[in-house]
């Protein structure tokens, strides 16, 4: 932030256009919500197996999401300034892939910023491995509990099955074979390479869907109150009208939303956006 033409991303990344708020972007605000908290995915539902039942589960929601936000925040103060002051033909919205562009010369401009850009990227491959693990750990559960396997048995197999399916994914990225060229059209949505489609429809899209089916199932499937009981045990907070306001939003707010973030993102609500 101390660089030359950083405030100009500080502008950018902090000032509200209120003018171009209006009910797509909110759907991909949403969208985006998913995916910064992992929800749909199975780790909140494996790794909420594992607490205590005395756990305060209101109070580990919120810790969670502050954090996160916290995190996301702090990120874009990282980037954008540097972006603006660094590279300032960049485009903006370039995603995650920023990170590499922006940072490295971010410290090569810094006094010993060569062992500290070291760090970092040190730090962002832990990121990326424990993220890793705690999406092996849904699918590893689940043949633990079901079929009896053991943890190292489960952890092979899965490990082994996924570094195999990601061998197209990695190919794709390389011009001129099949996993690079292939390329679908859904609701307008045109996806290149092997990788983006997998992206798309397992990281994305099913994500949406299980999230709705979830809700559905939670609300009106099985005994809601039996949800609401087990948050209550450590959580005494969660009486009355709060525990009443979760049940209504569960039931009723989630899914409709949830259904307008999916009919958004296959584009039956204007352009196409994945929200994520």
């Amino acid at each position: 932030m101390t660089l030359e033409g950083a405030e100009e991303g500080i502008r950018y990344y902090l000032e509200p256009d209120f003018s171009k708020i209006n009910g797509e972007v909110v759907l991909a605000a949403l969208g985006q919500a998913f995916f910064s908290m992992s929800v749909g995915w199975g780790l909140m539902i494996t790794y909420g197996s594992y607490l205590p039942k005395s756990n305060n589960i209101v109070q580990s929601s919120t810790w969670i999401a502050g954090m996160d936000s916290a995190v996301a925040l702090l990120g874009g103060l990282m980037i954008f300034p540097a972006l603006f002051a660094l590279l300032p033909g960049k485009d903006p919205a370039g995603g995650p892939a920023l990170v590499f562009d922006v940072l490295p010369k971010v410290f090569d401009a810094m006094p010993g910023g060569n062992f500290i850009g070291a760090l970092f990227f040190l730090l962002l491959l832990v990121a990326a491995l424990t993220s890793s693990i705690s999406m092996l750990e849904v699918p590893v559960s689940y043949f633990i509990d079901e079929k009896k396997w053991s943890r190292k048995k489960a952890t092979w197999i899965i490990g082994g099955a996924a570094m195999l399916l990601s061998i197209p994914s990695a190919l794709s990225s390389i011009e001129g074979n099949v996993f690079n060229t292939m390329t679908i059209n859904f609701f307008g949505i045109i996806k290149s390479g092997f990788f983006d489609m997998m992206d798309f429809f397992f990281g994305t899209l099913a994500v949406v869907v299980i999230c709705l089916m979830l809700s559905l199932y939670t609300g009106w499937v099985s005994k809601i109150k039996a949800y609401a009981d087990e948050i209550e045990l450590g959580s005494p907070i969660f009486k009355g009208v709060l525990r009443k306001l979760w049940v209504f939003f569960i039931r009723i707010v989630c899914p409709v939303v949830i259904l307008l973030v999916l009919l958004n993102m296959v584009g039956l609500l204007g352009q196409p956006g994945e929200g994520g």
